[in-house]
């Protein structure tokens, strides 16, 4: 037949009517344009008679084409035959909905070939009606494809050759098959029927639940491929098929069947429920399953079930049943949480088997090379042995410090790994009731990050323990730590051991130079007694750096003390000043003074031009004037100290300022006495260690004689402080800590001095002397709270008493210059300094570790220092006076600079 016969259109108004009612005839040569039967392309457009049936007994298309804007067909087969043999059904438009029915015996048969495709079909493949039994069929053949129909399957649904069920949605309530090398392909298949893949065939990418009906099997050497199946009846793998690497899930009510000499493959099988994985109709002795997880039942009758060839991690809950084993391979982690019951052995050829529930009526459990046994469940075997290259892993995910059980003996081989998890309380470990044989294994500790950690901890019990463990490696090991393995007659014990200075064999530690210095050594002794007694210690400070040292140590604490004492000599020295002396006051006659600071000029000018003589002439008697008198003052002055390596202190400052007013009255031309009372503040800090500041307080009362050429001075001084520390720990996050307290001072000084003026000097005054002076400092009992941050760090201080005592040596020089109005004199001062208690220390304890105290040491004082002091000061006749002084305190360590200033009435 020529090309353009075989193509024909299918008519807007057919005429011939169809064998079915209502219908017209396909067959009917006058219902297409041109009229003839097409054979090659028959082409559907919008039509007023869409309901088509056919008259011949076989009708052959290359294919069908619905266009756009065509109507929704329907073809109706009675006990005909239809065979596509080109492309098949393109639906453009419209819609083709294909019945294939029976009339009593007669039956239908639907064909795809030659790589034709049911397109976007409806095929309803129905079942004869009434008693006769007919063999309706749909067929796939060659390389045809089910494409993207919808396929309602009542009878008879045939994949054969290389078809394929394409896209396709089928319903299968009769018998679906796969022959040859067809395969299921993309489909989604609701099985109801009987579902069978034979030959080669596969169920490919297909997804397949299984409902009900008869049963759904793999027979031949066929594959379920990398089909997803759920299977709610029955499901069977039988003669060499097998599950491939298909996800097969089988709910309650369900079971899946691997016999004869089939295969699990990689597949993944999941349970639920009721649902059970069969495999005791095995004739090879056993199978393989990518992975198993879920609940339900697996009947091992007496094969062994290998699992783990896809890698995956999964957990079964349900119980393994039968006189057979099984075997873990692959990677990933098979977690078994269930009672079971199987009484064959066990093998760990690969991953990890982690069992959570019980494998006691195992026969023999074996880990080899590359394997691991893990969990916190039971093992029963006769023997649990260890292969060398193998590892024993107590513990879980959810528990990695869990106990494993085993009911019977243990045995290590000398090349396994024993692995175990350490927390801050905990470590996993294993319980034996009968012999644990350690044979030398290797003991891996893998500590956990944790805020805590302990001394010992137990990492076996056993009814008898026999030989040891050989080396012992770590991971994750806390800095400053090392640990080592102890053993009684029933446990093996992981024990740690802290230093903050370990030996180059130990852990990774940090730099620790020369070692440690004694303020670093002092805290760190005292938290490894704390860790020695206690069993443990948190590891925010088990783990301190050498700075981390020094910043706990809280050094700041020392530096309220230095400066306490500098504010008690500043106010000390300012009621001793000689410019407190007031021997010849106004209205007095001229005499030989202790100090030239006589008010009256002209009286003073005589007394210095005779003082050269004066030591060897007696003062005519002077009238006794009392007299009263105020001054007012303000001083303050600073200090560096430098720190010391070895000890560990660190550089400081401190400064202290302040304003006095006092009085005095002149009791006799030789004695004066007076009060003063002052007010001020102090400021300190510490190099990388805080700072603090106080409110000052000070009272004192003073008193000096003369006898001649010759004086002497003392003072008394009480001071009062409001003080707070800030300081900052960066260890383990931000930390500030502050403290505030109040603390009492008590000062004295005793001073006395002889004065000439020698022949040579030129007038100038000379007077060397001679001091001792005392400062105690009551520090009370304090805590820091912290502010900001944690208070880990926040330390106690004890209450304490400090004592400073010094005596001075030196030489004083004066001159005075009678001016119209007054008096001017200059005077100077150098001595030498002996500090009978330079150390600055005070004891402090970790509020958080009860008992962990220790002393600090601040930067410490020098024994000798060298004094400067340059003063003027002018005295008008009216009775006022002013002076201003300028000291200096030098050391190998230290260097201090001080000033004051004074204004005097007099009446």
């Amino acid at each position: 037949m020529p090309a353009a016969a075989q193509n024909a259109t299918w008519n807007l108004n057919p005429t011939v009517a169809g064998p079915s009612g209502g219908t017209f005839d396909y067959n009917g040569a006058a219902n297409w344009t041109p009229a003839t039967i097409p054979a090659g392309t028959a082409t559907f457009g919008a039509t007023n008679g869409p309901s088509l049936s056919f008259s011949a007994a076989n009708t052959s298309i290359g294919g069908w084409t619905f266009n756009a804007g065509a109507a929704a067909y329907t073809f109706g087969l009675v006990g005909q035959t239809l065979t596509f043999n080109g492309d098949g059904i393109v639906i453009n438009g419209g819609s083709a909905t294909l019945n294939v029915n029976a009339n009593g015996a007669l039956t239908s048969t639907v064909q795809f070939r030659s790589a034709s495709t049911a397109g976007n079909a409806t095929i309803i493949n129905n079942n004869s009606p009434g008693a006769a039994v007919t063999t309706n069929t749909v067929e796939f053949l060659d390389a045809s494809t089910a494409g993207n129909a919808t396929i309602s399957n009542n009878r008879n649904l045939n994949f054969r050759d290389s078809s394929t069920a394409g896209n396709a949605r089928i319903v299968n309530t009769a018998i679906t098959e796969f022959f040859n090398a067809s395969t299921a392909g993309n489909a989604t298949i609701t099985e109801n029927g009987f579902l069978v893949f034979h030959n080669t065939s596969t169920a490919g990418n297909a997804t397949i639940t299984n409902i009900g009906g008869t049963a759904m099997n793999f027979e031949d050497t066929s594959t379920a491929g990398n089909a997803t199946i759920i299977n709610n009846f029955g499901l069977a793998f039988a003669n060499s098929s097998t599950a491939g690497a298909a996800t097969i899930t089988t709910n309650s009510g369900g079971t899946t069947f691997i016999q004869d000499s089939a295969s699990g493959g990689t597949a993944r099988f999941i349970l639920n429920g009721t649902g059970a994985l069969d495999i005791s109709g095995l004739t090879s002795g056993g199978t393989t399953a990518g992975s198993i997880e879920g609940g339900g039942n697996i009947r091992l009758g007496a094969n062994t079930l290998a699992v783990g060839g896809s890698n995956l991690s999964t957990n079964f809950s349900g119980i393994i049943s039968g006189s057979g084993g099984l075997s873990k391979a692959g990677g990933g982690t098979l977690t078994l949480t269930g009672i079971n019951t199987y009484t064959g052995s066990t093998a760990v050829n690969g991953g990890t088997l982690e069992v959570d529930g019980s494998i006691a009526a195992s026969s023999n459990v074996t880990v080899n090379s590359g394997a691991t046994l893990s969990g916190t469940g039971i093992v029963d075997p006769a023997a649990t042995t260890i292969m060398n290259g193998g590892t024993l892993a107590p513990g879980n995910v959810s528990n990695p410090t869990g106990t494993l059980t085993v009911t019977s003996n243990l045995a290590l081989q000398s090349g396994a790994i024993y692995l175990v998890q350490v927390t801050p309380a905990l470590a996993a470990s294993s319980n034996v009731s009968g012999t644990a044989t350690l044979g030398g294994a290797t003991v891996n500790a893998a500590f956990a990050n944790g805020s805590y950690i302990s001394k010992q901890y137990t990492i076996l019990s056993a009814g008898s323990v026999s030989g040891t463990f050989g080396t012992l490696t770590n991971a994750n090991l806390p800095t400053n730590f090392t640990d080592a393995l102890s053993y009684d007659a029933t446990h093996a014990y992981l024990n740690l051991t802290l230093n903050f200075t370990p030996p180059p064999s130990g852990p990774t530690a940090p730099n620790f130079g020369g070692g440690l210095n004694l303020n670093q050594q002092a805290v760190a002794n005292t938290l490894v007694n704390f860790f020695n007694s206690t069993g443990g210690i948190p590891m925010v400070y088990g783990t301190l750096t050498p700075a981390g040292l020094t910043q706990a140590s809280g050094e700041l604490a020392t530096g309220s003390q230095q400066t306490t004492f500098d504010a008690m000599n500043l106010f000390l020295g300012l009621l001793t000043d000689p410019f407190m002396n007031r021997a010849c006051e106004a209205g007095s006659a001229p005499r030989t003074p202790g100090y030239p600071e006589e008010n009256d000029a002209s009286g003073c000018a005589a007394a210095r031009n005779r003082g050269a003589f004066a030591m060897f002439t007696k003062a005519p008697p002077v009238p006794f004037v009392p007299r009263w008198s105020v001054w007012a003052a303000g001083y303050g002055g600073s200090r560096s100290t430098d720190g010391n390596a070895v000890v560990g202190s660190n550089d400081t400052t401190s400064s202290v300022y302040g304003t006095a007013v006092g009085a005095d009255y002149l009791f006799s031309p030789n004695t004066i006495a007076g009060f003063a009372l002052a007010g001020g503040g102090t400021n300190f800090s510490v190099v990388n260690g805080g700072s603090g500041r106080s409110d000052l307080f000070q009272a004192g009362a003073y008193i000096r004689h003369t006898e001649g050429a010759a004086y002497i001075s003392a003072a008394l001084a009480y001071g009062w402080q409001d003080i707070t520390t800030n300081r900052i720990v960066t260890v383990a996050g931000f930390d500030q800590l502050r403290a505030e307290f109040n603390a009492n001072t008590y000062s004295g000084r005793v001073e006395g001095g002889y004065r000439f003026v020698a022949p040579w000097s030129g007038g100038i005054g000379i007077t060397p002397y001679a001091a001792g002076q005392f400062t105690t400092f009551d520090l009370p009992g304090y805590a820091e709270q912290a502010v900001v941050g944690s208070p880990a760090f926040a330390l106690a201080y004890d209450a304490k008493s400090v004592t400073d005592v010094r005596s001075e040596l030196g030489l004083r020089t004066d001159k005075s210059f009678a001016m119209a109005d007054g008096m001017l004199t200059l005077r100077t001062r150098f001595a030498w300094a002996h500090d009978y208690d330079p150390d600055r220390s005070i004891a402090a304890a970790f509020q958080a570790l009860p008992g962990a105290s220790f002393v600090v040491n601040g930067a410490a004082q020098a024994s000798d220092l060298a004094l400067t002091t340059a003063a003027v000061e002018m005295k008008w006749m009216n009775g006022w006076s002013a002076a201003a002084t300028f000291e200096g305190e030098f050391s190998d360590v230290t260097s201090s600079y001080a000033g004051k200033g004074v204004v005097r009435y007099t009446w």
